[in-house]
């Protein structure tokens, strides 16, 4: 046998211990960018007992620790975040609730501003990409009681039925970043909204200096109000269509690819194509089609068991092209299940703008943490998801010592990731980005 026979006892101790030593990470950059008297500043005329930066920043701060209702704002009491930040109070769920009601209306524009900016920052550091893939998708959140405004029936593919809400995400597929959110009530459609604000987006990306932009968007979002919309706005698109008698009848004789071998790997499923004129775009559409032995000789039986279409108006493009390029933005879904991760939509108020600012802190707490990983973290930690970044770095356990009147966070010398985070901090620290002021846009 091998250790000490003798137990263990629990003992209690009186100095400041914290699982939230990581959480640093998000107090350098909120300070780096003074992204609190941002929205101080614009924010002064909401009443409370609370600063509304400091409720931002107790919300984000979370988020990232793993909380994501508001009776989860108990945890920061006696876990040594609220000395790791310098709060010196957390507010209770009651008064963060009535703060949401009253600061929604106001602080859903000035966060989607932050976030934009947070955007910029990072490209100031690891440039801007000329082509960018804008992705445009829905979420639904579903929603239980009587008394979290703007849950209706609509799309509800989980729970059929059931009250949700249905918010607008925005990303980019090649970047990473989130350009923002639209909340929206659950009975608003796939496409709601889109055609006011990709005008929005595709502007800021002009002004970052993005030349080439591609639109990547599902079968909800097909119509030609949106068609139209995406050819007067210049940029080039990859829409998928519905497959519909009506679309179908638009497309010229069909082809077989001769690359159906080499890509199916079965002699008996082959791929055929077809393109034709649609909206004044180009329909491109694929079928695969599967030759099955009837038993009988001389006679075989061919059926389709797939069929796809897409709407672009890239020239020269092969359908089986625009059905990859159309797959390569379903990183969306990866974007989508990061916010899950981080708690969007695990709470609402009886607020239509409360709610609307909770998606909103969502997002700028997932802006934050692709800030971090992608430009404070090496190797793999560039792309962790958030719950790998919040069992390892933001949870780190650490000690809080005061000397001289500050604050130090001491962490075991033999902790395998305190490399990692003491190269952030000093990464963080020396970030170009220009600062967030209240003048900013």
């Amino acid at each position: 046998m091998q250790g000490s026979p003798s137990p263990l006892r629990l003992r209690h101790s009186a100095s400041g211990l914290t699982d939230g030593a990581g959480l640093v990470l998000l107090r350098r950059i909120w300070d780096q960018y003074r992204i609190g008297a941002f929205l101080d500043a614009r924010a002064a005329g909401i009443p409370g007992r609370f600063r509304s930066g400091l409720m931002v920043e107790v919300w984000v701060a979370l988020l990232l620790y793993g909380g994501a209702v508001m009776d989860d704002l108990h945890w920061f009491r006696g876990r040594g975040v609220r000395e790791l930040f310098g709060w010196k109070r957390v507010p209770d769920p009651t008064t963060f609730g009535r703060w949401l009601r009253r600061a929604g209306s106001t602080l859903v524009p000035v966060l989607d501003g932050a976030i934009w900016h947070l955007v910029r920052s990072r490209w100031a550091e690891v440039g801007v990409s000329e082509r960018v893939t804008l992705v445009l998708d829905s979420t639904v959140a579903v929603r239980y009681g009587a008394k979290q405004a703007g849950a209706e029936k609509g799309y509800n593919p989980k729970k059929r039925g059931r009250p949700s809400h249905h918010p607008l995400i925005a990303t980019l597929a090649e970047t990473g970043d989130l350009l923002g959110l639209r909340w929206r009530p659950g009975s608003a459609s796939a496409a709601k909204g889109a055609t006011e604000w990709l005008p929005v987006l595709v502007h800021r990306l002009r002004e970052a200096g993005v030349v080439d932009i591609t639109v990547r968007l599902d079968k909800g979002f097909f119509s030609r109000a949106m068609v139209e919309c995406l050819q007067d706005l210049g940029v080039s698109f990859l829409l998928k269509v519905p497959d519909h008698h009506w679309v179908r009848s638009a497309l010229g004789p069909m082809r077989r690819s001769r690359k159906s071998l080499e890509i199916t790997k079965d002699p008996a499923l082959a791929i055929w194509s077809a393109s034709g004129p649609l909206y004044g775009a180009r329909l491109l559409s694929l079928e695969w089609r599967r030759t099955e032995d009837t038993g009988e000789e001389l006679f075989e039986r061919t059926r389709t068991t797939r069929r796809a279409h897409v709407l672009t108006n890239l020239p020269g493009l092969h359908a089986l092209t625009a059905w990859r390029a159309y797959n390569d933005g379903a990183v969306v879904e990866q974007r989508i299940e990061e916010l899950a991760q981080l708690g969007a939509g695990r709470t609402a108020v009886d607020d239509l703008a409360g709610n609307a600012l909770l998606w909103q802190m969502a997002g700028l707490a997932y802006q934050l943490l692709h800030q971090i990983r992608s430009t404070a973290l090496q190797g793999s930690w560039r792309t962790a998801q958030p719950d790998r970044l919040r069992n390892w770095i933001f949870r780190l356990p650490g000690k809080l010592t005061r000397h001289a009147r500050k604050l130090y966070v001491q962490l075991l010398r033999g902790e395998p990731v305190r490399p990692i985070l003491l190269r952030a901090l000093r990464t963080i620290g020396g970030l170009r980005g220009p600062p967030l002021t209240p003048a900013a846009a």
